[in-house]
């Protein structure tokens, strides 16, 4: 299961939360430290890989 990386906009806390991806835009998260509802997803999706984007990358030498 996707994980995601938010923040809290009220205590500044960074956390991850394990979700499907169907319930990313309706699932409600609140902060595991403070309980506030203001919380903001991240983007920090580093792992991805794509043959298609990767052939764009020319600093390969073939």
């Amino acid at each position: 299961m996707p994980q995601y990386d938010h923040v809290c906009k009220k205590c500044k806390k960074s956390f991850v939360v394990e979700m499907r991806i169907s319930e990313v835009d309706t699932k409600k998260v609140s902060c595991p430290e403070c309980k506030s509802k203001s919380v903001e997803r991240q983007v920090t999706n580093t792992s991805f890989w794509s043959e298609s984007v990767d052939r764009y990358n020319y600093s390969k030498g073939d």
